[in-house]
């Protein structure tokens, strides 16, 4: 009993030694210390309080890192083994950091860049952080430039080795889940797969700008070396500018202020994008796009686009397309590239072509089918600048008749302009019923010049008569050369 009592006193006076040591100024000075030079900033603890149970830790209350704070941590936990703190080692240890809050950019610098405070206690002891098991984050809020993050995570530290178990971080519409490895050092490499339900890319570059560096550090730290980031992101839906996505998959490198997404893929409108980013963050965003699309439903693309009920089909095309603002939306109105289109299997509502057609020339014959809008189908070769979208060549495939030109859409206004060529086919050109047939026949088939006005919601398509007259003499008078040149 009496060694057993023995042990018991050893124990409490081993206990109560190290709560005294740890509730002392000494290591709250120490931990200030030791942060400071770590951080390069100014740290400041109010309180440092020892525990005993269930493990040997200190509970620190207020910590305040930089002059002005713009880290409070509320509440730290640190728990390690007791011959690991009489080492003067904090080793396998526990860390909880609970209802904090951190303000960004923070500037920190290497130790070495920086001045180290002096302290006021020379007899300060050391304290070697060798290795952290558990790092755990509750109610952290982190804050830029009037954005904010709500996260929380459980990550192990190992040196200079992150391990991040879990990560979740919400804003706004978007939330994140993730894992991966941070190597801590002069410059922080980090790997991460990252899932969403739910992804705001607007959210996620405005979040991305406003957390780096601001710009009077970034000059004066350019020859510091930059974050490299790369994670593997997927999401359920994605929007960006108002535009739906599901299952966005990509692989996103950050390297200071520059970010890709490439590949990046999901399925948008009923059919699918495959491409690549590139942007530039800061107060003002700088993208190029690369995009290949393909099989998306024309008439949910236009629905979307403000006009309903106006053309269908399925879409393909390809493009590289670049822009600059302060989001996404402003960077689309000032997007400039060019690229190539084509539509199948579709129809064009109120084009009306065929009418048009027979009113020029007049009453088909009796049993004449009924001409109709629709097309094998569509393609053209593009520009965009100043949201109008320039079509250098455009063509129309369909039973009724071919249709060959150049024209522009006004993104903003919806109208249309342009000239084509309408090259009717042999059923309909036996139908058109005048002696201008004659005139404007080329071989089997009638060809007729065009303009092209109005808008999408309602498009039409015009004959040029003076055109067709001036055509239709001319071919009049190459006629009847040949039949005087006896020319066949």
């Amino acid at each position: 009993m009496s060694a057993l009592a023995l042990a018991i006193v050893i124990t409490l006076a081993a206990a109560g030694a190290a709560y005294w040591f740890l509730s002392g100024d000494g290591i709250r000075l120490a931990l200030e210390s030791q942060a400071g030079a770590w951080l390069g900033q100014p740290v400041r603890i109010a309180s440092a309080t020892g525990q005993v149970f269930p493990r040997l830790g200190i509970q620190l209350r207020e910590v305040r890192i930089g002059e002005p704070a713009k880290m409070t941590l509320a509440d730290v936990e640190v728990s390690t083994s007791l011959r690991a703190l009489i080492s003067g080692r904090i080793e396998d240890a526990d860390v909880i950091i609970s209802d904090s809050r951190i303000e960004l950019p923070l500037p920190i610098a290497p130790a070495e860049t920086q001045q180290a405070e002096p302290r006021p206690s020379a007899a300060v002891p050391p304290i070697e952080i060798v290795s952290v098991r558990n790092i755990a984050l509750r109610d952290i809020v982190i804050a830029s430039r009037g954005r904010e993050i709500a996260a929380s995570a459980e990550a192990a530290l190992a040196g200079s080795q992150l391990q991040l178990s879990r990560f979740v971080a919400t804003s706004g519409r978007t939330r994140l889940e993730a894992s991966g490895t941070v190597a801590l050092g002069p410059r922080i490499e980090a790997r991460f797969d990252a899932a969403a339900n739910r992804l705001d890319l607007d959210e996620l570059f405005a979040l991305a700008g406003a957390f780096l560096p601001d710009d009077t550090s970034r000059r004066e730290g350019s020859d510091r070396p930059s974050s490299h980031v790369t994670a593997h992101i997927s999401a359920d839906v994605a929007s960006a500018a108002s535009v739906e996505a599901r299952s966005l998959s990509t692989e996103m490198t950050l390297d200071g202020e520059r970010v890709t997404l490439d590949p990046l893929s999901f399925e948008l409108f009923g059919g699918t994008y495959k491409g690549a980013l590139q942007a530039t963050l800061g107060d003002t965003l700088e993208m190029r796009v690369t995009s290949s699309i393909s099989g998306l439903d024309v008439a949910q693309l236009a629905a979307f686009g403000g006009v309903p009920d106006t053309i269908t089909g399925r879409l393909s095309g390809n493009g590289t397309f670049s822009g600059r603002g302060p989001d996404v939306g402003t960077m689309l109105q000032s997007a400039r590239g060019s690229g190539s289109a084509s539509i199948v299997d579709g129809t064009i509502k109120r084009l009306n072509l065929i009418r048009t057609v027979v009113l020029f020339f007049g009453r088909p014959e009796p049993d004449a089918p009924p001409g109709a809008d629709t097309f094998d189908r569509m393609q053209a070769t593009f520009s965009l600048a100043q949201e109008v979208v320039n079509a250098q060549e455009f063509s129309m495939r369909s039973s009724d008749a071919d249709i060959d030109g150049r024209g522009s859409l006004s993104l903003a206004s919806k109208a249309l302009s342009g000239t084509a060529e309408l090259r009717l086919s042999e059923g309909l050109s036996k139908q058109a019923g005048t002696d201008l047939v004659r005139f404007t026949r080329e071989g089997n088939r009638v060809v007729l010049p065009a303009r092209i006005s109005g808008s999408i919601a309602e498009p039409r398509i015009t004959i040029d008569a003076a055109a067709a007259a001036r055509r239709g003499l001319r071919n009049e008078a190459e006629r009847r050369l040949r039949d005087l040149l006896n020319v066949r």
